[in-house]
């Protein structure tokens, strides 16, 4: 590379020089270009080099000619065999953590939650988020509902912890409490549901729901492993949940946090074979393997709720279901070992026949007249959204041991058309849910 003295001059670079001895070239030129000493030595005062370019500082001065190239043209030669044009930049070394920054890696989930009967319904009381910024908020969380006082059948939430406000409204919740941390901020959600006649039974099927949530075994002792504590406002022993998920491979749902979907976009977009409201019973058993989790949970269920072409309150407890072209909602509800599912769906047909093809599903032994007519005499009457409406309940025949029922209701539309809000599943769960089916109903928007 042909590099001139002006060159080098402007652009030190062009050799890998110091700027040091940079710094000796710009004093070396000014006495060429004729400026006194005295104006080189106000400008340029000497700079002290390093040791490695001492040796060329010194022989740069040695040819300072005025008003001449000569002196110049002689150092550089001796500059560049000094410092070399093809010097290589130093090797700068690095150490990197191996562990991924804390964005980039799934924070243990955390999920506190009390549940404890008053005032004629169970109140639910529960917050999830990383572990980090749940551990923050745990002793006011338990304080407050430890202290929480009712007004009007109601938590009174006019008073509450420093760093806390109430949220914006959601669906199916009594209130939503917005809880600022340096970690995050996590959304407390208070919801009811209509007491149970077992309230340790009531405590078990919750508790293990959540824990299948969280990728948890369910648990047969009492209460699920929850714990027992104090409540003034309880009407029975209140419970304290407590559960951590870490986020690994087995669990990417929860390592991918709370905006992660089910993995069900094949399945929502596809056809059920069942999805007339008088076919069969059997929900497929994929539906109830997929897994849940908290956080996605929740957001699939909001999502669904808001994309609804009806409106409505979901019992808390209620998982969005399988949905296709015919369904207005779907959703399963219980233990995955006796779950049941709810369908909302229009469709024509006359009361009579809709009844009897309902009991020839429950019971394939056969179903006489005068049973179909006693069915519709002693349905019951119902209100929704103004219409008056009648609800079945059809309990069918045992078959192995078990026992399907049906929870069927019909509200009359318009052109001859009907809505059909079914429940089918073992009979236990369908009455188990009957009180948060009411509610439902009851809160339908047409």
């Amino acid at each position: 590379m042909a590099v001139s003295v002006v060159d080098l001059i402007k652009d030190p670079m062009l050799c890998g020089i110091s700027y040091k001895i940079h710094y000796e070239l710009l004093r070396c030129q000014s006495h060429i270009s004729g400026y006194s000493n005295e104006y080189v030595a106000a400008c340029f005062p000497p700079y002290p080099p390093s040791d490695s370019d001492m040796q060329i500082c010194l022989l740069l001065r040695c040819f300072y000619t005025p008003k001449s190239m000569l002196g110049l043209a002689f150092a550089i030669p001796l500059l560049f065999s000094a410092s070399g044009c093809e010097q290589s930049d130093p090797v700068v070394t690095y150490e990197i953590p191996t562990e991924a920054p804390a964005a980039f890696r799934g924070d243990t989930q955390q999920m506190l939650a009390a549940m404890f009967p008053a005032e004629g319904k169970t109140w639910f009381f529960k917050v999830t988020g990383p572990e980090s910024a749940i551990e923050l908020v745990e002793s006011d969380l338990k304080n407050f509902v430890t202290n929480v006082k009712f007004t009007g059948g109601n938590p009174d939430l006019s008073e509450l912890p420093e760093g806390w406000r109430i949220g914006a409204d959601k669906p199916m919740r009594f209130a939503s409490v917005n809880i600022d941390t340096p970690e995050k901020q996590l959304d407390l959600s208070i919801s009811s549901l209509s007491t149970q006649s077992d309230w340790d039974a009531e405590v078990l099927a919750n508790v293990n729901r959540w824990r299948r949530q969280f990728g948890i075994p369910p648990s047969s002792k009492k209460w699920a492993e929850g714990e027992a504590f104090e409540v003034a406002a309880a009407d029975e022993q209140a419970i304290w949940v407590d559960l951590k998920t870490e986020a690994t491979d087995d669990n990417p749902a929860m390592a991918a946090g709370p905006m992660t979907a089910p993995p069900m976009a094949d399945v929502m977009n596809s056809r059920m074979p069942n999805d007339d409201v008088h076919s069969g019973l059997a929900m497929p058993a994929s539906a109830a393997e997929q897994p849940a989790t908290a956080e996605s949970q929740e957001d699939a269920k909001e999502d669904a709720d808001a994309n609804s072409k009806i409106k409505y309150e979901r019992p808390d407890g209620w998982r969005t279901g399988r949905m296709s072209s015919m369904r207005l909602a779907a959703f399963n509800v219980g233990p995955e070992d006796a779950e049941a599912e709810i369908t909302i769906i229009p469709a024509g047909g006359d009361l009579r026949g809709n009844v009897a093809r309902w009991l020839g599903q429950i019971r394939p032994s056969g179903v006489s007249d005068e049973t179909v007519d006693k069915m519709i005499e002693d349905a019951e009457k119902i209100v929704v959204d103004g219409k008056e409406s009648q609800r079945f309940i059809l309990e069918g025949e045992e078959s192995d041991g078990k026992t399907t029922s049906i929870d069927a209701t019909i509200v009359p539309l318009e052109d001859g058309f009907s809505l059909f809000i079914k429940m089918t599943g073992p009979a236990e769960t369908v009455a188990d849910q009957y009180e948060a089916t009411t509610s439902f109903i009851q809160s339908l928007k047409l």
